[in-house]
């Protein structure tokens, strides 16, 4: 999915922001998905800082090195008439609320309170995905329908256990190998993954692979369609949803 991102993007983005972008993006991802939730919200603030540098880009032809005020910088662009509605108001807003204020703005936990940063976590992913999607879908150089899988898959972004490490997708916590496969192919959508490519991220034997994948078609978890890749079907992310629930943690 990155170098679809870096693709597109960079098309009206210089490059390197694009990166630190995508970068401060993936960090804060893999934390919400590990389960560290300081260190998403920690990250959520950085991925804001390239955003407005991004932003700021598309709008002047240069970006600075720093943003040192989120506020003014989301007020210049608002006042800025040349911008479409979705840069001026949207996404600096959508910024500041979901991403930025939910990590400067709470304040210290009390040690009898419930601790927010869950929810704050992984609210502040969801936005960051949406503003990605939303950025794809102005900028975008690729073909529709490409740009739509894309977005898509942005919107599936909160599968706990998934890390991108490195650039591969794989889980980071010990499953069962029906488990393992089935998040892989929850994180994979709407394209799915092919046996081989199921084969290099499962941390399990080729044969267990195999063995899994079958028990699952036969359970109608998990659809092998003429393109050769496998999908999960809803049945499966059901099953999938309830085994998360077990475990005290929610798929979005």
């Amino acid at each position: 999915m990155r170098e679809a991102l870096v693709r597109d993007l960079s098309a009206s983005i210089d490059r390197l922001v694009v990166d630190e972008l995508l970068n401060a993006y993936e960090a804060m991802l893999s934390r919400q998905r590990a389960g560290d939730s300081d260190g998403a919200l920690t990250k959520g603030g950085l991925f804001v800082e390239h955003l407005f540098r991004a932003l700021e880009y598309i709008r002047t032809g240069s970006s600075p090195k720093e943003i040192k005020s989120p506020t003014a910088t989301a007020k210049a662009l608002e006042n800025d008439p040349s911008l479409p509605e979705a840069l001026r108001i949207l996404v600096p807003r959508i910024a500041l609320a979901m991403v930025y204020d939910i990590r400067s703005k709470r304040g210290a936990v009390h040690v009898k309170e419930i601790s927010p940063r869950k929810i704050d976590a992984a609210l502040q992913v969801s936005a960051a995905s949406w503003i990605l999607a939303e950025l794809i879908r102005i900028f975008h150089i690729s073909p529709e329908h490409s740009v739509e899988r894309l977005m898509q898959s942005l919107s599936r972004t909160t599968i706990p256990f998934v890390e991108n490490i490195g650039g591969d997708a794989i889980v980071t916590s010990r499953v069962s190998a029906e488990i393992e496969i089935l998040l892989l192919l929850a994180d994979a959508m709407p394209n799915g993954l092919n046996r081989r490519e199921i084969g290099s991220r499962a941390k399990c034997s080729p044969p267990s692979v195999t063995r899994v994948l079958q028990k699952l078609q036969d359970s109608r978890f998990v659809h092998l369609g003429i393109d050769g890749r496998c999908r999960i079907t809803g049945t499966g992310e059901a099953y999938l949803s309830t085994w998360l629930a077990d475990q005290g943690r929610f798929a979005a």
